[in-house]
């Protein structure tokens, strides 16, 4: 990880009980393959809510983050079977990612 890298920070809430799902499907969903998906990530689970979780992606470069989050299918509301897994493990009710917002790192360990 380095100074400047792009990344996305989501706050996800699975429906009830489903915490484990969703956890196993956002992990297997960083290893589809896709040139331009993040390259340094961390699931991360609230201590007080097994089904709240809090995801932290980072890309190579801008290029790569814009690319992602630019492709037609993305941006038409097309979600391919790995992130329609994910949406139908989401909290009735909630947004669709809850929190999603972008981030460059600042320093890093």
């Amino acid at each position: 990880m380095h100074a400047k890298q792009p990344g996305m920070v989501l706050k996800v809430k699975a429906k009830p009980g489903m915490g484990d799902e969703l956890f196993k499907a956002c992990r297997e969903l960083h290893f589809n393959g896709d040139a331009d998906g993040p390259v340094d990530w961390v699931l991360a689970r609230s201590d007080e809510d097994p089904d709240l979780m809090w995801a932290f992606e980072f890309y190579r470069d801008d290029a790569s983050f814009d690319r992602h989050y630019s492709s037609p299918a993305l941006q038409e509301g097309r979600l391919d079977e790995g992130h329609q897994r994910i949406a139908d493990l989401v909290a009735d009710g909630a947004e669709e990612w809850g929190v999603r917002t972008p981030v460059h790192i600042v320093s890093s360990s």
